[in-house]
């Protein structure tokens, strides 16, 4: 929680290379998930940019997510 915490105290956009680095994924598969609609993103020239708000409202709900399915199971 101290990662969705602290992007939320975030007032910039994130680079490619910051999301790698927090979700700890390759550059192919964040572009992916950008690609598919995964992950919201901005382009900006050959990257994307990462609003803070958003992406801690898609780790949450994935954290969210993840453990109603622990508990349900």
């Amino acid at each position: 929680m101290e990662l969705i915490d602290g992007l939320r105290q975030r007032k910039t956009y994130l680079s490619t290379v910051e999301v790698m680095s927090l979700l700890r994924v390759t550059r192919n598969t964040l572009c992916d998930w950008v690609r598919t609609g995964r992950i919201t993103a901005v382009r900006r020239g050959n990257g994307y940019l990462f609003d803070p708000q958003i992406l801690a409202d898609w780790l949450e709900q994935r954290t969210t997510s993840r453990r109603q399915t622990t508990v349900v199971a």
